[in-house]
């Protein structure tokens, strides 16, 4: 009899604890799901200034030199100088025999003296009626003649005398003293190298837009020799014709003078010059961005499609698109004409998978232990 009873106050039991759990509601028992907030990595978009910084590579020339040739041949009778020799402008460099030339001059002032005597008895007879007007023409011709002989003569003479143009070094002598030269043949080369250059090339899509290049711009040149000093240099010239080679232009600074490094500079020592396109240019810099932070996005009305950046609203922990206008390619950088500033956050990666507002958290590196 207990045992029955037992058995029975059991069931029960149970049936009640089934009856409660089923006149719960749904609701009450249903899980809600948190929502997921996706991190994303963030770039602050930089100062333009440091974005559009590029190197080129470069060579150092002298800022002036000259190849040497006498202006009249004939047979070296004195050379004073030698490679590496400096000398100072108005220097007597070499000599031509000047025998030849002496005997020329002599010739010619002999003959302008005979013409100058003549033309005199010319002119007393002009005046006594006792010649005619074209015996005195002709008597004055040939004096000009012999006059413009005897400088010419003189002027050669003096040809045979080679001077420094310039305070330089010499850079390399070509003859040997003695030799026989030709007229215009080079004898030597000088340069001034107490002042340098700096020669680099720029590509055309660069070169066509210098529109006023200033002293304002003093990029930073670095000479292969002296790797850790760092030189300045001003604005000189750019060339307007193409290297056939390269088919780039050829861009010349000049290269400040620099109390802090002792190295002795040569025309021909690489360099590396260091240079805002912007100020090259003339014009505003633009932003650039890595590339996979821009997509395409599709205009179905107009059928048409723009580029866009996502950018990180911080207040609101979301993103939104913007509109860009794109520039050149550099390297694994897009250059950004409009649609971003200085200090914009724009997401880096995984674009493709943003919506508009879409809630994110700035991704950070997790740090081990």
């Amino acid at each position: 009899m207990n045992r029955f009873l037992r058995k029975t106050n059991l069931v029960g039991a149970a049936i009640i604890a089934a009856s409660l759990i089923s006149a719960c509601s749904p609701e009450e028992t249903q899980v809600v799901a948190e929502e997921v907030i996706r991190p994303v990595k963030l770039i602050n978009v930089a100062s333009t200034e440091a974005e559009n910084v590029r190197r080129f590579p470069g060579e150092l020339q002298a800022s002036e030199e000259a190849y040497l040739a006498f202006r009249v041949g004939g047979q070296l009778s004195s050379l004073n100088v030698v490679s590496g020799q400096r000398v100072k402008k108005g220097d007597l460099l070499a000599t031509l025999d000047p025998t030849d030339f002496k005997l020329q001059v002599e010739l010619s002032e002999a003959n302008n003296r005979l013409a100058k005597s003549q033309f005199g008895r010319i002119k007393t007879m002009l005046k006594q009626n006792a010649t005619t007007k074209s015996q005195y023409d002709e008597a004055k011709a040939n004096l000009d003649q012999t006059s413009n002989a005897l400088k010419s003569s003189r002027n050669q003479l003096g040809y045979t005398k080679l001077y420094a143009p310039f305070d330089g070094v010499i850079a390399s002598v070509d003859v040997e003293n003695f030799q026989y030269v030709n007229a215009t043949q080079t004898l030597m080369h000088i340069q001034n190298i107490d002042t340098m250059d700096v020669l680099f090339q720029v590509p055309e899509h660069i070169v066509v837009n210098i529109q006023n290049p200033t002293t304002e711009m003093i990029p930073n040149v670095y000479i292969d020799a002296s790797p850790d000093f760092e030189y300045h240099g001003i604005y000189k010239e750019h060339e307007t014709t193409s290297n056939k080679q390269t088919k780039a232009y050829d861009v010349t600074l000049e290269l400040l003078e620099s109390d802090g490094d002792s190295l002795f500079l040569l025309p021909g020592m690489t360099a590396n010059v260091d240079i805002d396109v912007g100020k090259l240019l003339g014009k505003k810099v633009h932003i650039t961005v890595p590339v996979e932070a821009v997509m395409r996005k599709e205009d179905t009305q107009s059928n048409t499609s723009y580029s866009i950046v996502w950018i990180y609203d911080e207040s609101t922990q979301s993103v939104s698109s913007r509109q860009v206008e794109l520039g050149e390619l550099q390297d694994d950088k897009i250059e950004i004409l409009t649609g971003l500033n200085p200090n914009d956050k724009v997401v880096a990666a995984g674009i493709h998978s943003l919506t508009e507002n879409m809630k994110v958290r700035p991704w950070t590196r997790e740090r081990g232990i």
